[in-house]
């Protein structure tokens, strides 16, 4: 890898995780030149604006969150297993953030970016129906599998693990606290265990 590639990497690297930790507007160029220790014109050898930069740590960050989620799921086989990983990998942003700053990165995303951003936000639908539609086919596969019970509602199944998790995440990282997140996840197992699983 050459120079140039090493300080573009470092710029989106450092600047993700102010990204994650202030937000989109929190953040400032002269953080970012402080947290690279570049001046601006360094930056803008790499980046055309602040938006330039903004996406493509969204980008870095998303492929964090998912390498998290391929390596808990891969330790599943089953259909129930994985569902209850994907618990797990939620649970895990707690206990050990994959971007400095915590929470979900796709989520912190959203919600800064919701009124102020298009491309951003656009970005972190995409992120978050990502998941959703990998929950939807794990929940299908279990239908056909005669695991879940065929009548449940693999959208709304689907949304309440995203809303209830992602909510915990919210909360544990504006209270300082795992206690949401450890609440959160036992809620999902039970509900799986208890409204999905079939007897």
């Amino acid at each position: 890898m050459n120079k140039g590639s090493t300080t573009r990497e470092n710029i989106i690297v450092k600047s993700a995780e102010l990204f994650n930790t202030y937000g989109y507007h929190g953040c400032s160029l002269s953080d970012i030149m402080k947290a690279t220790q570049l001046q601006k014109g360094g930056i803008y050898n790499h980046f055309k604006n602040k938006d330039e930069i903004a996406v493509e740590a969204f980008d870095y960050n998303y492929t964090k969150v998912f390498k998290r989620f391929r390596e808990v799921l891969n330790e599943a086989k089953t259909p129930l297993e994985k569902l209850y990983k994907v618990v797990d990998a939620y649970a895990s942003f707690a206990e050990d953030p994959v971007v400095k700053g915590g929470g979900c990165p796709i989520f912190n995303t959203a919600m800064d970016a919701t009124n102020s951003h298009p491309e951003l936000k656009r970005k972190a639908r995409l992120g978050i129906d990502g998941l959703l539609t990998y929950i939807r086919i794990k929940l299908k596969d279990g239908i056909k599998e005669g695991v879940f019970k065929p009548s449940i509602d693999v959208d709304e199944v689907a949304s309440l693990f995203i809303m209830t998790l992602e909510g915990a995440l919210v909360m544990s990282r504006v209270s300082d606290s795992k206690k949401f997140v450890n609440t959160a996840a036992a809620f999902v197992k039970n509900y799986i265990k208890t409204n999905i699983v079939l007897e």
